[in-house]
């Protein structure tokens, strides 16, 4: 860490990271509070900073170190911009949302839209605020993105997947940010589940087989009584591979909170099969001219060996009748 200070180590390292806030501190705190006097244009020397205040609890200084790492990220992308606009002292909102879904395809699609030369990108993709850190208060929550003033026709958001799972954010989210737009992008849920599993295999989180988790979870969901309206916890159970890719359950929450013209759905296989035509799409959602990249580059894609057939038509015949009722529900096809 000392030699490389502008490295991402909050997101990239998370078990590293968290382990020497816990036990060293002040340690790490000194030495980013310098890094930031020898490099004040460093990006990640005050994004880093500013995490570690989080952590602290200190959060006005939290705000500071977001705002700089903030203004010295759009510095590099629109210089002109900042020299013309950038004042520390407003806050901007977020224009839109990429919710969910988790494994999906929204690391790629938050980059697309990132790329575009009208969007200010956000300091980090993933701010977790309306679910895990809804008590920093909205200004921790605002110092995260660039200061664009009204007049100026420049977009930002974020992208934190898990929000489209979690039961409050919706109504968090709508008391604060009524006119948010929002994107889902939704994957065929045995492909999704796979995906997450060998994500969380990588980050030492599952030992066991696929096979036997997934009748884990079957097994539970079987024997586990569900509520004539839906209950949350029936679809958030310890693994959640098969609960998470039960859509309907959670886009009718969102819905009953948000107009549907507020939401753009989106099929992840459309992104990487037909990714113009979905960024126009994505483009015309937000209110932004056309912009077709030289090449999409596919982001967080895993490597491994395909789902045994047995197994993803065990899987297909779970979620066939929620598909169903998702596609009736939104009035799309998914095909899955």
């Amino acid at each position: 860490m000392r030699l490389r200070p502008e490295h991402s180590w909050f997101s990239h390292h998370s078990v590293l990271w968290n382990n020497l806030l816990e036990n060293r501190l002040e340690e790490v705190l000194n030495l980013y509070q310098n890094a930031t006097k020898i490099e004040p244009n460093s990006f990640f020397c005050h994004l880093n900073l500013g995490e570690i205040f989080t952590k602290i609890g200190n959060i006005e200084a939290a705000i500071r170190s977001y705002k700089k790492a903030c203004y010295n990220q759009t510095k590099k992308i629109h210089p002109t911009f900042v020299e013309k606009h950038w004042n520390f002292h407003n806050a901007s909102s977020p224009n839109f949302i990429i919710i969910g879904s988790q494994k999906s395809g929204t690391t790629s699609l938050a980059n697309y839209i990132n790329q575009h030369p009208q969007v200010l990108p956000a300091i980090k993709k993933e701010t977790h605020f309306w679910s895990g850190e809804f008590h920093r208060g909205i200004d921790w929550y605002l110092a995260h993105f660039p200061s664009i003033p009204k007049s100026q026709n420049f977009i930002t958001g974020e992208a934190t997947p898990n929000y489209l799972v979690n039961y409050k954010v919706a109504e968090r989210i709508y008391s604060l940010l009524p006119g948010l737009q929002l994107l889902v992008i939704l994957r065929n849920p045995v492909d999704r589940a796979f995906s997450q599993y060998h994500h969380w295999q990588r980050l030492n989180w599952e030992d066991r087989s696929f096979e036997v988790a997934i009748n884990q979870e079957l097994e539970i969901l079987k024997t586990t009584p569900k509520k004539p309206q839906g209950d949350k916890k029936y679809w958030q159970l310890p693994g959640n591979y098969i609960g998470r890719g039960v859509y309907i359950e959670f886009m009718q929450k969102w819905i009953e909170v948000f107009p549907r013209e507020q939401f753009l759905i989106l099929r992840g296989e459309d992104l990487y099969q037909g990714t113009n035509d979905t960024m126009k799409q994505v483009f015309d959602f937000l209110g932004l001219p056309e912009h077709k990249l030289q090449k999409y580059k596919k982001l967080n894609s895993g490597s491994y060996a395909p789902i045994s057939d047995l197994l993803r038509q065990q899987l297909s015949e779970y979620f066939q009748p929620h598909n169903q009722r998702l596609e009736e529900y939104l009035g799309m096809k998914f095909n899955w």
